[in-house]
């Protein structure tokens, strides 16, 4: 599913780890020796790399049976697949997890991830195909029945609620304020996957270059199906249009993208030359999303090592020290949506 990253694998569960081995071992006993590299570990889910294969420990609230869903989606056969199909596990046909603890585990097919090159390199156009192709599945198919909704936006809530904790600092207001224009609700909640008006489709719902690997021998996949659903394909462009409205993202690069998008045939923008009614409201979720992530995370750390600091140290800081240049550009941006107040033709 991804290269391996040799992540520190302390604090992580020896029995899960352990199992994880084994069920390994069981796939490809002749391609799957040598030790577990842990490849990612975040919201308390777990990656791990066995030679050939990749196994993920799924967060334990996962519904089932959502889960299960998801994954008999992405392995289903199609004349032109787009996610990368899970491997079965035992005891049979049709089984895609297995318990290990209180994870669902899940296995794939290891492939190569893009990494930290530039976005010059990223394959704009085949992902943008491979995201219409996907948007086209016809959403009356029997095996479509039982997919749940998308969840979009799942850390946002969350990152937000962090992020009040730190109200006085002077970059979290426009952050908040932005976080307000989402809605009319107050408190303002997140907008649903699937929006009135718009179009219905399978989206992936969490949408990124991490989420593309390629295989030798079948190119281009997309993985990560814990979101996949129905819901508004504009979710799915969300995240590039959110970096280029916050000036991160080259025109050019957009254009490769939104340009092959449509010329797919994906439904989520209608007019090619005005695509923001469409892209407004899932690219400022998104904006804020970022932008409360990167200053929770700061904040968070500053003040987990503010103790160790001398007691004679000048506490005068500066309100962006140690910040990038990246959260910088997405809190400016969430000024802008705050004063623009959801203003498709200005954001």
């Amino acid at each position: 599913m991804t290269e391996p990253g040799g992540i520190d694998a302390d604090g992580i569960e020896p029995e899960l780890l352990a199992g994880m081995a084994r069920l390994a071992r069981r796939l490809r006993p002749d391609g799957a020796g040598g030790p577990l590299t842990v490849v990612s570990r975040r919201d308390d889910r777990l990656i791990v790399r066995c030679g050939t294969v990749v196994l993920k420990a799924h967060v334990p609230t996962a519904n089932p049976a959502h889960l299960a869903a998801r994954l008999h989606f992405a392995a289903r056969p199609t004349p032109h697949p787009v996610l990368l199909a899970p491997l079965e596990l035992p005891p049979g046909p049709g089984t895609y997890t297995v318990r290990i603890g209180a994870h669902q585990v899940s296995a794939w097919p290891a492939g190569a991830s893009l990494g930290t090159q530039d976005a010059d390199a990223a394959p704009w156009e085949q992902a943008a195909a491979l995201l219409a192709r996907l948007h086209r599945d016809p959403v009356g198919c029997p095996e479509l029945a039982t997919l749940p909704p998308a969840t979009v936006l799942r850390r946002l809530v969350d990152r937000v609620g962090r992020l009040r904790r730190h109200a006085a600092h002077p970059l979290a207001a426009p952050v908040l304020a932005a976080w307000a224009t989402l809605s009319e609700t107050s408190p303002p909640s997140p907008p649903p996957a699937v929006r009135p008006g718009r179009p219905a489709t399978v989206i992936h719902g969490d949408w990124h270059f991490g989420q593309l690997v390629a295989l030798p021998e079948i190119g281009w996949r997309f993985i990560d199906v814990d979101d996949l659903g129905l819901g508004d394909p504009a979710w799915d462009l969300a995240r590039p249009a959110a970096w280029f409205a916050a000036g991160l993202l080259p025109v050019q690069l957009w254009a490769r993208f939104l340009d092959t998008y449509t010329e797919s045939g994906g439904p989520a923008v209608t007019d090619r030359d005005d695509p923001w009614p469409a892209l407004d409201l899932p690219a400022r979720a998104l904006t804020v999303e970022y932008a409360a992530t990167a200053l929770v995370d700061h904040l968070d750390a500053r003040h987990r090592d503010a103790d160790a600091r001398p007691a004679d140290r000048p506490d005068a800081h500066h309100a962006q020290t140690g910040l990038d240049e990246v959260c910088l550009a997405f809190v400016d941006a969430c000024a802008r949506i705050a004063g623009t107040a959801g203003d498709a033709s200005q954001s």
